[in-house]
């Protein structure tokens, strides 16, 4: 790959590539639609401004979402999140995951949460074959990681891997944008590029130093497996000392248990059986709270308060995932549970038992 990719980020082409990508999925916005029609202009408004130095990040929206767990989200306005996404296709991306692991599973093109848990089927299959369902599972978690990252630490993981300067600098204007000297905002693409790349060292270290075979990372929630439970012991000690060399600590959810309980990992429960079988478990916590969910999205739906359609959407969401899972009884379940919330809602039952029945 060429080192210097910065023109090649800023040509028009190349900006007109990353505007159709940014808008997908989200052309529902005027705020868009207005940024896209206007998209030629807009473009070389943002080429002279990088150009000119004058580029400033534009000021960051903020919300939270509830689901799977409550975050906070730092939103990036279209414009910078058209800077990026052309950086990102040009070479950026390449250059920070070039030498990731293969199971630094998140964020990536190729990879997601289906990527993660086929990854983690893999692993536990694998480890069955020679040491059977015996064993220990070391899972750890790191305290609130978006917001307690070091900008210093993100520089540092920034500068070892990004070769183009241009490209690096743009980089650690967006990490300067964040207030204060700590804190990565969650909701760029910027964002995930530097947090899959902060805890990088640490995985080639758990990998090729401590020779931890059956290892696998989606984002900062991540697993160690191994037959000897003192060895992880020791792990987890090597662990929390890198961890906190990077500004960082682990938080109470790191745990070491039995591998016969069951992995937990992207709020599944990998199941090891006597015959080898992997099953993956959805955990009933998540099962009561569609169900409250649904309840409350129909009611809504009954009142007018929410447009109709909302319960089925956010049904059709939940059995997507559910699908992902040893959930058939499960599904059909709730398929029936929710069937019987439509009531007499018109037509809506139908669609929910067709689901049911198929």
């Amino acid at each position: 790959m060429k080192e210097n990719y910065y023109d090649k980020a800023m040509s028009y082409d190349q900006m007109h590539k990353a505007l159709k990508r940014v808008c997908r999925n989200v052309r529902w916005k005027d705020s868009v639609v207005g940024f896209e029609w206007n998209g030629p202009a807009n473009i070389c408004k943002l080429q002279d401004e990088v150009a000119g130095g004058r580029y400033v990040i534009s000021e960051y929206q903020h919300f939270k979402v509830w689901e799977p767990k409550e975050r906070d989200i730092t939103a990036t306005r279209i414009r910078d999140r058209l800077v990026q996404m052309s950086f990102c296709e040009a070479g950026l991306l390449e250059d920070i995951t070039e030498h990731f692991i293969h199971d630094n599973c998140a964020c990536q093109p190729g990879k997601g949460v289906d990527f993660a848990l086929d990854r983690m089927t893999a692993h536990l299959r694998r480890y069955y074959q020679k040491h059977g369902n015996e064993g220990w599972a070391l899972k750890c978690d790191i305290h609130h990681y978006f917001p307690e990252t070091p900008h210093e630490t993100a520089k540092a993981a920034m500068k070892k891997r990004i070769r183009d300067p241009e490209a690096l600098k743009m980089v650690e204007q967006v990490i300067d944008s964040f207030e204060g000297d700590k804190g990565i905002g969650l909701g760029s693409q910027f964002a995930q590029l530097i947090e899959l790349a902060v805890l990088d060292d640490l995985d080639h270290y758990i990998k090729e130093k401590l020779r931890v075979k059956h290892y696998i990372r989606y984002m900062d929630d991540f697993v160690l497996i191994h037959e000897d439970k003192e060895f992880l012991r020791r792990c987890l000690a090597e662990i929390r000392a890198r961890v906190k060399a990077l500004g960082l600590q682990l938080n109470q959810k790191t745990t070491m248990y039995p591998l016969r309980q069951g992995v937990k990992f992207l709020q599944w429960r990998f199941i090891v059986t006597d015959t080898g079988r992997i099953l993956r478990i959805m955990p009933a916590k998540k099962t009561k709270r569609i169900r409250k969910r649904l309840k409350r999205l129909v009611e809504k739906e009954k009142a007018g308060e929410f447009p109709p359609g909302t319960a089925q959407q956010s049904f059709e969401s939940w059995r997507a995932n559910a699908r992902r899972g040893d959930t058939k009884r499960i599904v059909r379940n709730m398929a029936a549970y929710y069937s019987g919330l439509k009531g007499v809602c018109n037509g809506i039952d139908r669609n929910a038992r067709k689901v049911a029945q198929g």
